[in-house]
């Protein structure tokens, strides 16, 4: 009897002890991480105290939220975590994220331009919606929009969930664009299809509940097509269906498979389709230097922690361009000299790699070309890789990332003689509130 109350008292101290240790340890501010290289987030900073937010609730629930998300030794945990599910046998094929519901893809083709759409958006549209995944781990909103997540094999995919109103909405964008832009420069429009596009056969995107992305692409051109004359615009959008040449290319490395991003192939095989549009010359392939990062685990593989990704991860290779090194952007209100291709990025994410991450704003000059050239690309994150691959071609490039600049764009265009401005967006961003509602204010 006495051995037993023995082992119950022995039970309660060392239970007493690891909890008591474990807040201790939580309590060691030091020790705190304000950055998580799993998640590739900036993590909850601990919150400025207000007598209103302490009488509200507020204050004790970011300091909940605080503790808990800067836990000392948060990534390891996060690691052990995806390591011991795999202890229950990793599948060929697991499915994680928000399922979300597409919208039917109309058949219709009768687009009839409106000049009155509505201004606020739907309950249904902000309901879950998401700021875009950080490629850059010191600023910006903590997350792209990703709706869910299909692991097949060594691969995960990102799903896309066709919304007809978002669409139209990003459709309307790029032709008022043009509109405003009428006299000075020639919009062109790339949408760039993700790898679920081509991974995943049609059975099994409708499987999921997803949306044929092709189909989605084609539609989009269409739209814009339709409603530049409508809208009159003097000189009609130029959609580039890219989509068609890049499903040729599939079967080389264009896309990560851990990460939501193209490649650095990807985008050379893609710029080279628009500067043959432009009719701008561009190097040879075998003129380029290549860079590798040899292990690189992206968001997909941050999101799902899968350990099929884990255990195959994707490498970075960035093409070095032969004359330009280097590009400025404009970070903290001062312009700053950054490389166009980093070689030392010290973050996990890898992705950093091309021009220095996301920026609002992005200029190259090329001092081999005297012509007086200058391109404008309006993008979000997969602007990042395209930007070094037309630096090349252009005496300037200008860049902007929508979803941080405010600036003026018809007076940017103005001052800076372009002539050329190429929408970049990458399929998802047609579909999510945020990216939308950000591209509406350039032209707002």
């Amino acid at each position: 009897m006495k051995t037993k109350k023995l082992f119950q008292w022995v039970r309660i101290i060392l239970f007493s002890a690891v909890l008591i240790g474990g807040c201790v340890l939580g309590l060691i501010l030091p020790l705190r991480p304000a950055v998580s290289e799993t998640e590739g987030r900036e993590l909850t900073e601990f919150p400025a105290f207000t007598w209103e937010s302490f009488l509200s609730g507020d204050y004790t629930a970011q300091v909940s939220l605080w503790y808990a998300d800067t836990f000392p030794g948060r990534d390891t945990l996060l690691g052990l975590s995806g390591d011991f599910k795999g202890l229950y046998g990793v599948g060929d094929r697991a499915f994680q994220g928000y399922g979300g519901e597409a919208d039917t893809l109309d058949s219709d083709t009768d687009f009839i331009w409106d000049n009155d759409p509505p201004e606020e958006p739907s309950p249904e549209e902000t309901e879950g919606e998401s700021a875009p995944e950080e490629t850059e781990p010191e600023t910006g909103p903590a997350s792209e929009v990703i709706d869910g997540y299909y692991v097949e094999g060594d691969a995960c995919y990102q799903l896309y969930y066709y919304k007809a109103d978002l669409v139209d909405r990003y459709c309307r964008v790029v032709v008022k664009t043009a509109v405003e832009l009428n006299g000075l420069a020639t919009v062109y429009d790339i949408v760039v299809p993700t790898s679920c596009c081509y991974g995943l056969t049609p059975e099994r995107t409708a499987e999921l509940g997803a949306s044929d992305g092709l189909a989605v692409i084609e539609r989009i051109y269409a739209a814009i097509d339709a409603y530049c004359p409508q809208a009159g615009a003097e000189t009609p959008v130029v959609t580039l269906p890219v989509h068609e040449m890049l499903g040729a290319h599939y079967d080389e490395y264009i896309y990560y498979r851990t990460d939501h991003h193209w490649t650095g192939k990807g985008a050379y095989y893609t710029s080279r389709y628009f500067l043959d549009t432009v009719g701008r010359s561009y190097p040879a392939l075998d003129a380029y230097e290549t860079f590798t990062y040899d292990t690189f685990l992206g968001s997909l593989y941050r999101h799902t922690q899968n350990l099929n990704l884990k255990n195959n991860p994707d490498y970075v290779e960035a093409y070095l361009s032969p004359t330009v090194s280097e590009l400025t952007i404009f970070r903290d209100g001062i312009y700053q000299p950054r490389p166009l291709i980093d070689t030392q990025v010290t973050s996990s994410n890898k992705y950093l790699a091309f021009s220095s991450g996301d920026h609002e704003y992005y200029e190259t000059h090329n001092e081999t070309i005297t012509d007086g050239s200058a391109v404008l690309i309006i993008k979000e994150s997969y602007g990042n890789a395209f930007i070094p691959m037309v630096a090349d071609s252009y005496e300037h490039v200008y860049a902007v990332d929508y979803r941080f600049w405010n600036g003026d764009l018809r007076s940017f265009v103005e001052e800076k003689g372009i002539d050329t401005v190429l929408f970049l967006n990458n399929l998802m961003a047609t579909a999510d509130s945020y990216t939308v509602r950000c591209l509406e204010k350039l032209v707002d």
